[in-house]
């Protein structure tokens, strides 16, 4: 038994708080949540006898053991409440609402941490976002009541009273954040004014830059994962035998090692951030470790440690991986400069300033550059829906960015109306600038929506192309969006293309004007346009009107109103669709009207939790439909929204489409070994997610490592936002290593009809599929896996059952970084607080807003990753 377990064993006798804590600091995490159920005792005892800081201490060890755990930062931030620490108890109260977002528990311990800080207008904000989420909670109405009675009474002490006056009801409104409008003039220069504040300027290009170096070690990786961008890359690196090969970028040091396989002399690795340096460094030393002990032999092991280090350090001299910022490059000599760190944009991740950074001067006409040289080229594209009978070309105008969007959809969800035109060459080493006029021939009547543009990168004895359909799958096509300009076959769409140090342009003549303030998320488009989706639906929705006709349809997170108009479509005498984000609800009444059933289809600006009868429906609706659905399932809060809808909107007996689902998953492997002759095992912490992803797995590569298994199933005519766990007993079907839990969801429209996201199944739906990493563990084919299974109503989780599984079983790499992800959870942190600090100072929020909105369009200039600046700016201009 370890020497900590009996002076712990004797620390519980006691119950002395001081040596309990000397005692439980010693205990590894992973044997602390043996002691839980004693903690919770200890804590709530403590509280009962007054002993506050004794019972936080418990809190503290509890939370330390279930980090992840809702009521654990609940219960902390009510213990920091009573203890007037009021910041401490606001960091908790936010934690429960980033794990629970769909739960009023965290609004509330906000709104209480809020009034101890006397921050009256955010303590008015999260009540009401807690009443969103339990509008019949009496304690959330008498708190705002009461702040209400505050209020009118401070306001009548500062007026003359006038009895002949009219009263006015007293209604609290928070001013909404200012509404930022883009103008695409900006496209036209996007640089810093001289007026803009160079502190607010510098710190927020600081922080956004420190967000830049998280994100680099994920973007390298899924460039590597490619196997078409791998092998062309490879082959170009063949090339630099014999040379002195300076890396602007190495691939976390990938290209490097397979440059100095290929025969190069030596390799110079230029990080852009600490984070890759470190990478690299460590992919670096690991790689070259095995041939230094089979070199060397037992003699290392009568060696001091500094002549280990001397000997190594030899060993290893033909790779040096420095900062960008760590030493002057400007004396060192090198043959073939290589830049891998590409984007769709081809200029937008700095390229050509990093090639006159290293390659000017003299030097330009004797170093070979990778890539040398990109051809590029472009098309006129119209949007299309497949399998949509409505027209949605409302929905068009919210389909704009401020940094050219990867085109990651398939080709039913646009035609090309234009003849692809080679636009020019750009020669990385001999850069210009330009303006190249073109004209697009147009082939095909119809509406340009956005250009696409791609390009061919010329790799020296290598050639690589993101053409539309291609194989390569990291860099997708680019799209430009345009305003909409009406084509004729036979015309011309006349094109300006601006080739800058930091981007390409392409601007129609004549250009965008349309002003913008919304935008679609995302993941919208690929649900409007998944036709398997549409055409289960509309089945299924006449078919169940057939069987019972509806005099009032609800449909819950109406979106644009396409379900809703297809229940019109089917005989619903009224439809009544309710979606909050308030620009595709008002587009979305365009749709209607534009297809001629205004009369029957209704689309209000709300929750359903916020509705009424009769004052937003005429009566209870006979039918409920709804597609609020993540990769989760339940992540989106549908329970929720179905449990209010039972009790307020719909009849008694009501039927729901969909009428059930069950949530599924497998057990897999899923790591990198090796990429090419290279151990890429310290690369697997940088793939990670803390919380479960979104994902593909047509593009994953994974193994599995035990059968399909059910985990939860829901009716939806009862199921209510009740937390369930679940423990799993499963068994291996191979032997390997077990990283991740891949799951997805079985719906079932109605009784004759289900449609699944299953991995390579048929349906290939929109949702795709989530994963979950958990720590990694090895096991042998009909092995036993603890696994259990969780969900509070809206949250999906995963975990293994840690003192089940034997400690030797687990992998002694970390499956994150706990430095990395430490410095995310801080950027994130900052993050929120300069969200907090810009909503409560509108004149703060549109100057920053301003910024974002220049590093969005242009982060090349500015250093940063382009899908960092656009997530910021995303922050302003509102999805």
């Amino acid at each position: 038994m370890a020497d900590w377990s009996n002076d712990l064993d004797t620390a519980l006798a006691t119950g002395d708080p001081v040596f309990m804590k000397v005692m439980l600091d010693r205990v590894p995490k992973d044997v602390l949540r043996m002691a839980i159920p004693y903690l919770d005792e200890l804590a709530k005892v403590s509280e009962k006898d007054g002993k506050l800081e004794e019972s936080l201490m418990y809190c503290n060890y509890l939370i330390q053991a279930t980090p992840g755990d809702v009521e654990r930062h609940a219960d902390r931030a009510r213990m920091f409440l009573k203890l007037d620490r009021f910041e401490e108890a606001l960091e908790d109260a936010e934690r429960v609402v980033e794990l629970a977002p769909v739960s009023a528990v965290g609004y509330q311990l906000q709104a209480n941490a809020y009034d101890g800080l006397r921050n009256l207008p955010r303590v008015l904000a999260a009540l009401r976002q807690a009443l969103c989420f339990e509008p019949d909670n009496n304690a959330i109405k008498q708190h705002l009541q009461s702040l209400e009675i505050g209020i009118r009474a401070e306001s009548v002490l500062r007026q003359t009273p006038d009895p002949d006056a009219p009263q006015e009801s007293l209604h609290i409104e928070l001013p909404p954040p200012p509404q930022v409008v883009f103008d695409p003039v900006l496209f036209d220069d996007p640089s810093i004014l001289p007026s803009f504040d160079a502190f607010r300027v510098e710190g927020i290009k600081q922080h956004l830059w420190r967000h830049s170096g998280q994100l680099s070690p994920r973007n390298a990786i899924t460039r590597l994962e490619d196997p078409v961008w791998l092998a062309a890359w490879d082959t170009a690196l063949s090339a630099t035998s014999r040379s002195q090969v300076l890396f602007r970028g190495s691939e976390l040091g990938v290209f490097a090692l397979r440059a100095l396989h290929h025969g190069a002399a030596h390799a110079l690795c230029v990080e852009a951030f600490p984070l890759d340096v470190r990478i690299a460094t460590g992919m670096a030393q690991k790689h070259f470790l095995t041939s230094w002990y089979a070199c060397h032999g037992a003699a290392i092991q009568g060696w001091s440690e500094e002549e280990r280090r001397a000997s190594f350090e030899e060993f290893a001299r033909s790779i040096d991986i420095v900062s960008v910022a760590s030493q002057p490059l400007s004396e060192t000599h090198f043959d073939s400069f290589v830049f891998p760190q590409i984007d769709h944009t081809l200029l937008g991740t700095g390229i050509v300033r990093a090639v006159r950074q290293h390659c000017s001067g003299s030097r330009a006409a004797s170093v070979r550059v990778l890539p040398a040289k990109a051809t590029v080229f472009a098309m006129g594209i119209q949007w299309t829906y497949p399998g949509v009978t409505f027209r949605l070309e409302p929905m068009n105008r919210l389909r704009w960015s401020l940094y050219p969007q990867a085109l990651d959809l398939g080709p039913e969800f646009w035609t090309a109306l234009t003849e692809p035109v080679r636009v020019g060459e750009i020669d990385f080493a001999n850069f210009s600038e330009a303006t190249w006029e073109i004209a697009l021939p147009v082939t095909t009547d119809g509406t340009v929506d956005a250009i696409v543009f791609w390009f061919e990168l010329d790799l020296g004895n290598a050639l690589i192309s993101n053409a539309p359909g291609g194989e390569l799958r990291c860099i997708m096509p680019a799209i430009q969006y345009t305003d909409a300009i009406e084509a004729r076959a036979g015309s011309v769409v006349n094109v300006r293309v601006r080739v800058e140090e930091s981007r390409l342009y392409f601007q129609t003549l004549p250009p965008a004007a349309l002003q913008r303030t919304h935008r679609l998320p995302s993941w919208y488009v690929p649900m409007l346009g998944d036709r398997r989706r549409n055409d289960v639906y509309r089945v299924a929705i006449a078919r169940a009107l057939a069987m019972s006709p509806a005099q009032v349809v609800l449909d819950i997170g109406a979106g644009c109103g396409l379900l809703s108009m297809m229940a019109a479509e089917a005989g619903a005498r009224h439809v009544v669709g309710c979606e909050t984000h308030p620009a595709i609800q008002m587009a979305g009444n365009e749709v209607v009207a534009l297809n001629g059933l205004s009369d029957r289809v209704t689309l209000v600006d709300k929750d359903c939790r916020n509705m009424k009868i009769p004052d937003d429906l005429p009566r209870r609706a006979e039918l409920a439909v709804f597609e609020m659905f993540d990769c989760s399932l339940i992540g989106e809060g549908i329970l929720h929204y179905l449990a209010y809808a039972r009790e307020h909107l719909l009849v008694e007996n009501a039927r729901y489409l969909p009428m059930a689902a069950k949530i599924r998953a497998i057990v897999i492997e899923y790591r990198l070994d090796r990429i090419l002759d290279i151990d890429a095992n310290l690369l697997n912490p940088y793939r990670a997610s803390p919380s479960f992803a979104n994902i593909d797995t047509a593009k994953l590569g994974y193994r599995a490592l035990t059968e399909p298994f059910d985990v939860f199933a829901f009716d939806f005519a009862s199921a209510g936002p009740v937390p369930e766990e679940k423990e799993l007993r499963l068994s291996t079907i191979a032997p390997g290593t077990v990283g991740a839990v891949l799951f997805w969801f079985d719906l079932g429209l109605d009784e004759t009809c289900w449609i699944s996201n299953a991995p390579h199944g048929e349906d290939a739906l929109h949702w795709k599929q989530g994963l979950q990493l958990l720590p990694e563990v090895r096991v042998n084919a009909g092995a036993h896996l603890p696994l259990v299974a969780k969900h509070d109503g809206s949250g999906l989780k995963f975990l293994w059952q840690q003192d089940v599984l034997p400690k030797e079983a687990f992998s002694k790499v970390p499956r994150f970084d706990p430095r990395w992800l430490a410095a995310s959870s801080e950027l994130e942190q900052q993050t929120r607080s300069l969200q907090q600090h810009c909503a409560q100072n509108p004149d703060e929020y549109l100057k920053v807003a301003e910024i974002a909105k220049r590093f969005a369009i242009d982060p090349a200039s500015h250093d940063l990753d382009p899908t960092i600046a656009q997530r910021f700016a995303s922050m302003f201009i509102r999805t």
